[in-house]
């Protein structure tokens, strides 16, 4: 009973101080302004729900003619390390996945509205799946991932193409519908000879019906054992990746912890493997510098609050400082090596296998008192709040605390 009122609490009352937006584009290390190269939303970081709704392509805002002319286009180059900033940081469960749609010949990327063919390009999903679930690539010592990157394909052909970056929330996807959508669509210019066939394409709206499983999914009771990710296989590669890449770190591939680099979109069971040992000093140090990386990422959110509501990108001393906070953030939070990033998504081997649905549940730290068989929500909260509080409680229960406290 206490597992199951867990994951119905922890479902229905998500904190939308969690939502974020895909902000900037990163090439070859170097992060650009905000919506300098990439869309800007009109939503105020909120997600897209409908998977039919021409939103879909690059979020509420992304086709707006007004919006579309004065994002820049950025040149880059087949094998150019690629990716996105996020502002705060994904803030949920779930995988990321990046979709390229080459703009038909005269037409600008700053004209396309993405009505053609889109192929997938990168995939992070779990980093591993244990008795406490699915655990994931986006979600690196007990925080979110502030960016992430990966390699443009060789023998991408040149041309004017979208970039579209989706985080699938999937807190709320027990049920149809309840999967949120956090896109960003970036405008590049492709250049070189690539004369790669990208394939299997799909449309956008179009990739999606809502039904599959990777998008209604109870990811909290009963406790998942596989997962398999939404929509087609990345080209060229068809894998997943399963630790992030990040801005201004050598990459360590685009298919970590594959089966083999030709398995299929979702294959799910992967895990790294990586010492326990190296993980848990790996948290200790990144633990030391998260809290710097909050207080500075919330200051640049706050300088940038004007720019979500559709206002045009900051400029001047004030938009230099808030970029240079938030790259500050980025760096001071995201792993120190890629060591580091593969030996901390195996410490999720030592969660806690959470407790049977028929248990009862324990009494709070530093009390004799048990949670009643009836009860009141903020009696519930106060109950989960002592046992968050206690040494043996998980990160997953104080992030549950975290958020019934925002409501």
């Amino acid at each position: 009973m206490r597992s199951t009122i867990l994951a119905l609490i922890a479902a229905g009352v998500p904190s939308a101080l969690a939502h974020y937006n895909f902000e900037a584009l990163i090439v070859n290390g170097n992060a650009t302004s905000a919506y300098e190269y990439v869309r800007q939303t009109t939503n105020s970081n909120s997600p897209i729900t409908d998977v039919t709704s021409s939103d879909f392509v690059c979020n509420q805002g992304g086709l707006d003619a007004t919006i579309m002319a004065k994002t820049q286009t950025h040149t880059v180059a087949p094998g150019d390390e690629v990716g996105f900033t996020v502002n705060v940081e994904i803030g949920h469960p779930g995988p990321l996945a990046v979709y390229m749609s080459k703009a038909p010949d005269g037409t600008t990327a700053a004209a396309y509205k993405g009505d053609g063919d889109w192929f997938k390009v990168y995939e992070l999903s779990t980093s591993s799946i244990t008795d406490a679930g699915l655990q994931w690539a986006t979600y690196v010592n007990n925080a979110g991932i502030h960016n992430f990157t990966f390699q443009l394909p060789d023998t991408l052909p040149a041309g004017q193409y979208l970039m579209r970056a989706e985080h699938v929330a999937l807190h709320g996807a027990s049920t149809k519908g309840g999967a949120q959508f956090y896109i960003g669509c970036a405008q590049l210019e492709v250049s070189g000879s690539g004369s790669g066939s990208p394939s299997p394409t799909v449309k956008i709206p179009g990739v999606y019906t809502g039904d599959e499983p990777g998008l209604v999914i109870n990811i909290y009771y009963p406790v998942p054992t596989s997962y398999t990710v939404a929509g087609p296989a990345t080209w060229p590669n068809a894998c997943e990746d399963h630790t992030a890449n990040f801005e201004g770190q050598t990459s360590d591939g685009d298919c970590t912890g594959s089966t083999s680099s030709g398995s299929s979109s979702g294959s799910g069971n992967s895990s790294v493997v990586a010492s326990s040992a190296a993980a848990a000093s790996t948290s200790k140090a990144a633990a030391s510098t998260s809290k710097a990386a909050a207080s500075t990422s919330k200051a640049a959110a706050t300088s940038k609050a004007a720019t979500s509501n559709g206002a045009a990108a900051p400029t001047g001393a004030a938009s230099t400082s808030a970029a240079s906070a938030a790259r500050t953030s980025s760096a001071v939070a995201r792993p120190s090596s890629t060591t580091a990033k593969q030996a901390a998504a195996a410490a999720t081997s030592a969660k806690p296998t959470p407790a049977s649905s028929s248990a009862a549940a324990p009494a709070a730290t530093g009390g004799s008192s048990s949670l009643p068989s009836e009860f009141t929500l903020n009696e519930f909260i106060s109950w989960l709040q002592q046992v968050a509080g206690s040494s043996g409680s998980s990160s997953k229960a104080r992030r549950h605390v975290r958020d019934m406290r925002n409501i």
